[in-house]
């Protein structure tokens, strides 16, 4: 089943309670969905069959046909299948629930529902069904390619054994495929070859970067000849298996080879990218130093449970860094739940956090569940946690230490599993010492610190952002603008961007929105901002210095060695002068 992409997602609710049908598609229209209704089983698979919607809601108790009749009817259909249900139902019993995930179902809701947890269950459930269906298509795709390669390519297990062997390897090593998958791969190579893969797998390796195998290594076909090789071997994690790839190539083939295996590598890491990535959730663009230490930050913790605390100016992008924690965590099948501490009034943010009772207080008409509880074995980000309260810091802080909180109006203590990933744009040590931020708490979250750096930082990115932006907004608007001319690109890399990346998003979104032909173009009220651009913020000693090693390499045609290069005419070292260049992600365009 494929998603609606031109369209919001479809949900189909099945119940024969009309005040149920009332109170879920109010709730769903309001969240941006299109919503289907049918009120028994019979209605609901016709429905299915013809409209195609993303997800169904289905009521377990119903008159003639119920929910576990109709689910099952529903997975026998070619056409609806692979729909994703969720079960709503008073129902408590487990082997209720089992009976329904036996049939198919992916995740129940109980009655009486609340809100939060309906919308968060329904998102999880479509992001999950977007990616698998981006899986399937770049599986599709990587077949053919393997398939299609001249070079050999084998995979293997953790323990070496065959998982994968595509036709060039079939010819390489005079073996077919089905005489050698789930067999040792170690017939097939020399001893010398073998002692270096059983290297490269150990534990100790802490990073297993792909490495090349240069000349002076031999296979082994399955008659016993030997021929020599040169290769690549790389390993991925796969859930939580641990996979080897060796691409090997003849060496009489090599120069015919080289071209088709730069191909094969460009595309194989898109692919990866793209099965990492939810569609709808932006990832980190860019190739600065600073964002390539914040990604090797975010790769380093995504897998532990570590308290983060992601900091950086407004507009650098601190949430689309969590989003990617969250994606390349063992808690990525789990929901992300957010709460903006500095949107919330001071007097809600209690029971946004841990929930009340009904009754708890004037105004708590029915039980909330708090972000903590609909967190659990997820992940809770707490944007700006530098305007929380000094009271609710308090229990923020039991709930890092002890894991428990109870419902306001209640006595009974509910534990959590929950990963706190926290953002600020404020200085909180900063705050510890005037008294605003607990520093027992700033500690705590303190475990592992991401600090983004501002845009001005990072202005080598600005070209790769901006056409992404570009991209984005013209696919939006159906524009066909699609290119960014070079004095333009220069305006935005002089530009100090207060805002940051926010600001060029927005910046190139009014842009396209303005441009009616397929170039980019920015009228006289950017020009009255670049007028009055160096007013907003003054230049750091970095950005003084990114400035002047910039001119003098226009100056010198970027020849940086040497008589009249740049590093003469700065008075310092070739070697200091590109330590400097990289520090502050100097290239040439």
């Amino acid at each position: 089943m494929m998603l609606h992409k031109q369209q919001t997602p479809v949900i189909l609710i099945v119940d024969d309670t009309p005040a149920n049908l009332s109170m879920l598609f109010d709730l769903l229209v309001d969240a941006d969905y299109k919503v289907l209704i049918a009120e028994d089983g019979q209605s609901a698979l016709a429905l299915a069959e013809n409209q195609h919607p993303d997800l169904i809601l289905l009521d377990i108790i119903m008159p003639g046909m119920d929910g576990f009749a109709t689910c099952e009817a529903l997975k026998k259909g070619t056409k609806t299948k692979d729909i994703p249900i969720i079960f709503m139902s008073a129902l408590s019993e487990t082997e209720k629930k089992l009976n329904g995930f036996q049939l198919g179902a992916v995740d129940y809701v109980t009655k009486p529902f609340q809100n939060d947890e309906v919308l968060a269950r329904i998102h999880t459930h479509l992001c999950i069904q977007k990616l698998q269906n981006q899986l399937q298509e770049s599986q599709q795709r990587l077949s053919q390619i393997i398939s299609g390669t001249k070079d050999a390519i084998v995979t293997l297990d953790a323990q070496a054994n065959v998982l994968m062997f595509n036709p060039a390897a079939e010819q390489a090593f005079i073996c077919r495929s089905e005489n050698i998958l789930g067999k040792p791969f170690k017939p097939l190579i020399t001893e010398s070859l073998w002692n270096l893969f059983d290297e490269y797998r150990q534990p100790s390796k802490k990073t297993r970067t792909a490495i090349w195998i240069p000349e002076g290594h031999r296979a082994l076909r399955r008659d016993g000849q030997s021929f020599a090789v040169e290769a690549t071997l790389s390993c991925v994690r796969s859930g939580q298996q641990t996979l080897y790839t060796f691409i090997l190539r003849d060496i009489d083939a090599r120069q015919k080879a080289e071209v088709e295996t730069q191909k094969l590598r460009e595309i194989n890491q898109y692919l990866q990218q793209e099965a990492q990535t939810i569609p709808g959730i932006e990832g980190l663009i860019g190739s600065s130093q600073g964002l390539l230490e914040v990604m090797t930050s975010v790769r380093q913790v995504a897998e532990t449970d570590a308290t983060i605390l992601v900091t950086g100016e407004t507009g650098t992008g601190k949430e689309v860094v969590v989003q990617a924690i969250h994606r390349l965590s063992l808690r990525q099948s789990q929901p992300l739940i957010k709460l903006n501490c500095a949107a919330i009034p001071e007097n809600l943010v209690e029971s946004e956090l841990f929930g009340h009772e009904k009754g708890a207080f004037t105004g708590a008409l029915s039980r909330k569940i708090g972000r903590f509880e609909l967190a659990n074995q997820g992940t809770l980000f707490l944007d700006e946690i530098g305007d929380m309260p000094l009271e609710i810091q308090t229990k923020i802080l039991r709930i890092l230490q002890e894991g428990e909180f109870e419902r306001i109006g209640s006595t009974t203590t509910i534990k959590v599993d929950v990963r706190i990933i926290a953002a600020t744009h404020r200085d909180l040590p900063q705050n510890v010492r005037q008294g605003n931020f607990r520093e027992d708490l700033f500690y705590r979250l303190n475990v592992f610190p991401i600090h983004i750096p501002p845009l001005r930082q990072r202005k080598s990115d600005i070209n790769a952002l901006a056409q992404h932006f570009l991209k984005q907004y013209a696919d939006k608007f159906n524009k066909p603008v699609n290119t960014i001319p070079d004095q333009l690109l220069n305006t935005l890399t002089a530009y100090h961007w207060p805002g940051n990346i926010r600001e060029l998003q927005h910046l190139i979104e009014r842009a396209v929105i303005l441009s009616t032909g397929a170039t980019l173009v920015f009228g006289d009220w950017f020009q009255v901002l670049g007028d009055n651009a160096n007013f907003e913020l003054p230049l750091t000693l970095d950005e003084v210095e990114y400035q002047h090693i910039i001119k003098v390499l226009e100056q010198t045609n970027w020849k940086i060695s040497g008589k009249n290069g740049a590093a003469e005419r700065l008075g310092i070292n070739t070697s200091t002068l590109r330590s400097r260049m990289n520090k502050l992600s100097i290239q040439r365009n």
